[in-house]
């Protein structure tokens, strides 16, 4: 029984190990730009990446500069906690090269979002149990989290979206307990978990402020434990910003290199203004990236929220609704809600365990079996195939990497390094989602409601596919993906071909990424 309940973490782990996504010619700019920084800190003691530039390209976008310095532009939480990583594999493949950035980029991946995540499931469990859900309710609700939301693929990206998540979480565990009182040290651990989640995303302030808000509502002299734990945090970000942009108050935002990135940060804050319904609409609804196609699990939310009502306090119960809708208020107030090349909407993503903890409260029956296994396929299927899917792609895990499925592609992974087992390759990582799939349904009943979900949610791509047929644009996109990211030379020509017009800078861009590390993959 217990290694029963340990088994979607367990898988979820394997899944990590194996995955190495990290694509050839493909300088994924969210993580990159982390390990620049990294790299930069431990080879040369300052986080100022000139020293590895000349890996990364003229067109490479997430830098900022000052003072003819260039840094990453990412708050320096998620890398910081990503160093470890990159020290652990330092040893093995040596200093910042073409050829070392591959392994070091996914030893850090491991350190700075897949452990963020495990730990972030386990105390999950535990609060759920804590709270009075069954085992088998903690359990369903853990392998939702891992396998049915787009936190799958942020927890084997290095993005910083798994680690603000675990942090989010941790501090609403910390601040309502299901069982005894709150007291000044769980406060100043919640207010530390709260620091490192600004620290590593800026705009999780707004659902941090939710958290204290709530957790202070009733005691406002909890405020000064809370700020007592952040303190820290907060000192090492103005540190960090005086050494990179002279004032302790001045952000990486301020300072981007990229024209295309300074334009989103023209109005509003930083880029994010008053929330635009259409917005709003298209974090939930739109069909290349939005939450509830990659996850209708969560069309039961209101039903499973009224569950959870009963098992915390009113404050905490407040707190698991508001933090998820602070950050859909903010996102939609932002003109690139979906974030770029990604899966779901990426900048709500630490709002997922706030949304699936009351799913381990309610009795679950086949629909939301059924609605599991459609969110299992969007998820584990468009992640395992190529997890920056390019905006335009409708239902992605059909249109985008069932193509690729077909053509025997999937992202890296170490079995593609044994050449018996290279065409079986993407099957154990979906054949672990399948088996955590087993372990969370748990009755021969649910197990096949789970799989007439998926099976409706391809059928579903299929059709939309077949309704609202590919642009020649995607068409190109799709096999440009083919051609550069998985070596398969000539696809790009035959899809120009097909439109019947010469793309001669899209060729011309294909030469030039080619020339970029990391390296060619034996897909």
């Amino acid at each position: 029984m217990r290694n029963r309940r340990s088994a979607s973490v367990l898988l979820y782990a394997l899944v990590a190990v194996l995955f190495v996504p990290v694509f050839p010619h493909f300088l994924s700019p969210n993580e990159v730009t982390r390990w620049a920084t990294v790299a930069s800190l431990v080879e040369h003691g300052t986080p100022e990446v000139s020293s590895v530039l000349p890996f990364l390209g003229s067109s490479f976008e997430d830098l900022s500069a000052h003072d003819g310095r260039v840094f990453s532009n990412k708050a320096p939480g998620g890398a910081l906690v990503a160093l470890p990583g990159y020290l652990l594999a330092r040893p093995f493949v040596g200093p910042p090269s073409a050829v070392s950035m591959r392994p070091a980029l996914d030893v850090m991946r491991l350190a700075g979002a897949t452990l963020p995540l495990l730990l972030l499931a386990a105390a999950f469990r535990g609060a759920a149990l804590r709270g009075g859900a069954t085992q088998a309710r903690a359990d369903f609700a853990v392998a939702a989290l891992l396998f049915a939301t787009p936190l799958f693929a942020y927890g084997l990206l290095l993005f910083a979206h798994a680690l603000v998540a675990a942090c989010l979480f941790g501090a609403w565990i910390a601040f309502f307990p299901a069982a005894g009182g709150t007291t000044p040290r769980r406060d100043i651990a919640g207010g530390a978990l709260l620091g490192l989640a600004v620290l590593a995303e800026f705009p999780a302030a707004v659902p941090a402020a939710v958290l204290v808000l709530c957790a202070a509502a009733a005691s406002p002299r909890r405020i000064l434990a809370i700020a007592a734990g952040g303190a820290p945090f907060a000192g090492l970000l103005a540190l960090a910003n005086a050494i990179s942009f002279g004032n302790p108050f001045a952000l990486s935002s301020a300072f981007e290199v990229s024209a295309r990135v300074r334009a989103l940060r023209t109005s509003g804050l930083f880029g994010i203004g008053l929330p635009s319904p259409a917005y709003f609409f298209r974090l939930l609804a739109d069909p290349s990236h939005g939450l509830l196609v990659f996850s209708p699990l969560l069309l039961l939310w209101p039903v499973a929220f009224r569950a959870v009502r009963a098992r915390t306090s009113r404050a905490g119960a407040t707190a698991l609704a508001l933090v998820p809708l602070s950050l859909f208020v903010v996102y939609a107030g932002f003109p690139d809600w979906h974030g770029g090349f990604n899966v779901g909407p990426r900048y709500v993503v630490p709002a997922l365990p706030f949304l699936l903890f009351p799913f381990a409260f309610r009795e679950g029956g086949a629909l939301e079996a059924g609605l599991a296994g459609a969110s299992v396929l969007a998820c584990v299927g468009t992640s395992l195939a190529f997890p920056f899917v390019p905006h335009g792609f409708a239902l992605p895990w059909g249109s985008l990497a069932g193509d690729l499925y077909a053509k025997g592609l999937s992202a890296p992974n170490l079995l593609h390094l044994v050449p018996a087992l290279r065409g079986m390759a993407f099957l154990v990582p979906l054949l672990a989602a399948c088996a955590a799939a087993a372990v969370l349904l748990r009755s021969r009943k649910r197990l096949v409601a789970f799989g007439a979900g998926a099976a409706i949610a391809a059928v579903a791509s299929l059709l939309a596919g077949r309704l609202d047929p590919l642009s020649p644009s995607l068409h190109l996109q799709r096999a440009y993906v083919e051609d550069v990211y998985f070596g398969r030379r000539g696809a790009l020509e035959e899809a120009i071909a097909a439109t019947g017009t010469p793309q001669p800078r899209l060729l011309a861009r294909r030469e030039r990424e080619l020339l970029l590390p990391p390296g060619p993959w034996p897909f």
